[in-house]
């Protein structure tokens, strides 16, 4: 059947037309010098900077102040004087809201998203065609660094949280998932029942690639090591949404007998780097984001050095976000080649967005990511945190949003979602408190597991 899918994929998808225009640019381009490199990356900073400060109230009456126009337009020397625009916080998404919107939204067929909210309440941003084209033609690009063809079949253990609880799936998903030569598995139900129905998926069609959670990915392997499962070698794994820990990548290409390739990105900036062949960091898309790791008055650390990590979108002229605090840390790497050709730079490592895993009184692992889907539809709860003391009891943390008041009938829902995954057997204690008691590192955990393995 994926065959099937790949010739109609090919004759029919709005990819098709990428490939030969935006996706050839990006083939092309990845081997050229860093220097060129650098210097298209910072044509394409200027222009949306200029942009920003023409349609984006935010940003034009922040650039003037800082002396940045001349002439209409904003032209940085180098990428380095970035440093002069101040940080863009959550806070400050959050307080500015339209003023961060471009007048030009509404032609540029702007649509919502918003981040997953695993480092807080999720930010709600703007973006639009010209984002989407960028974002997936980037992701294409990614694919070939794993040998795979932007039409190849593609199975994603990915989180679906309404078919979490509907037991059921839109007709349209099923559509869109045909015709883009793909097959979803829900990583929110990881049930003993689900754990070997997805290895007998895996093993009867062996997909170009898997796409997964690194967390579900590695409760799978995990489950077909400890079951002595027979899992058929697969072609390639692409891992995201959570941090791809030494021992995880380890077990999981033991399992499945194939190469692991770590992604980092977010849904209110798209990818924003990705592993190669080589594994020896990720490639930051250079062409889609501009990415710098910072100390704590936002000067460059250097290679090597742990900071925080900005994030300035190249292609999103709808609500362009300029160097904005995506919440995780990250290492800068010194290479300044890579063995796979691609000259883009790289970060080594990053750390955060970590998600416990918890388990059931069934022996049912949760990812903690389905925790993170579910209290983000709700307005009033600014911030959250689960913890996991017993198999059969749960503590949740509840920071009312200001100028909101708790709703009952909310409270009483989040108790049967939360219930549908730890199979009713669960003692659920709400509390109420002022903060989320933060880590070491200023950021905290909205899920944390104390039960180990």
């Amino acid at each position: 059947m994926f065959s099937i899918q790949k010739k109609l994929n090919q004759l029919t998808s709005r990819t098709s037309r990428l490939r030969y225009s935006l996706v050839k640019d990006l083939e092309d381009r990845q081997t050229s010098a860093r220097t060129d490199i650098d210097k298209f990356q910072l044509g394409k900073l200027n222009l949306i900077l200029t942009h920003a400060s023409q349609t984006v109230p935010y940003y034009n009456n922040l650039f003037s102040d800082l002396g940045l126009i001349k002439n209409s337009v904003v032209n940085l020397s180098n990428l380095s004087k970035i440093e002069s625009i101040p940080i863009l916080t959550k806070e400050i998404i959050k307080q500015q809201k339209e003023k961060l919107f471009s007048s030009e939204h509404v032609v540029r067929r702007a649509y919502k998203n918003s981040s997953g909210g695993s480092t807080g309440e999720p930010v709600h941003v703007l973006q639009d065609i010209k984002f989407l084209e960028n974002a997936q033609a980037n992701f294409i690009l990614v694919k070939s660094w794993r040998g795979v063809d932007a039409f190849d079949s593609a199975i994603k253990l990915w989180g679906a949280e309404r078919d979490t609880y509907q037991n059921n799936k839109p007709v349209l998903d099923y559509v869109k998932d045909f015709f883009k030569n793909r097959m979803v598995l829900n990583s929110f139900r990881m049930s003993v029942a689900d754990l070997e129905r997805y290895i007998q998926i895996l093993n009867s069609n062996r997909p170009a690639l898997i796409v997964a959670y690194a967390n579900a990915i590695y409760e799978l392997a995990l489950y077909a090591e400890e079951n002595e499962i027979t899992v058929i070698p697969q072609n390639a794994i692409h891992t995201g949404a959570g941090t791809l820990h030494d021992y995880m990548r380890t077990k999981i290409k033991d399992v499945f007998n194939c190469e692991v390739y770590d992604h980092y990105g977010s849904r209110e900036v798209g990818s924003i780097a990705s592993e190669c062949r080589a594994h020896r960091g990720l490639h930051i898309l250079s062409e889609h984001t501009l990415v710098e790791v910072v100390d704590e008055a936002g000067i460059a650390c250097a290679p090597g050095v742990e900071g925080e990590i900005l994030v300035t979108t190249l292609n999103n002229f709808s609500m362009p976000l300029i160097r904005y605090r995506i919440g995780d840390l990250g290492i800068m790497s010194a290479d300044v080649s890579c063995e796979c050709g691609v000259s883009y730079p790289k970060l080594s490592k990053v750390t955060g967005r970590i998600s416990g895993v918890f388990k059931n009184r069934n022996g049912d692992r949760i990812s903690g990511e389905f925790f993170t889907h579910i209290f983000r539809y709700y307005d009033w709860i600014k911030q959250y945190q689960v913890i996991q003391k017993k198999l059969d009891s749960l503590i949740v943390y509840l920071v009312i949003s200001k100028d909101k008041n708790v709703d009952q009938k909310d409270l009483s829902e989040l108790e049967k979602r939360i219930n549908l995954a730890m199979k009713e057997y669960c003692n659920i204690k709400f509390e109420f408190v002022e903060k989320i008691q933060e880590t070491s590192t200023g950021k905290y955990l909205n899920t944390i597991s104390e039960l180990g393995r």
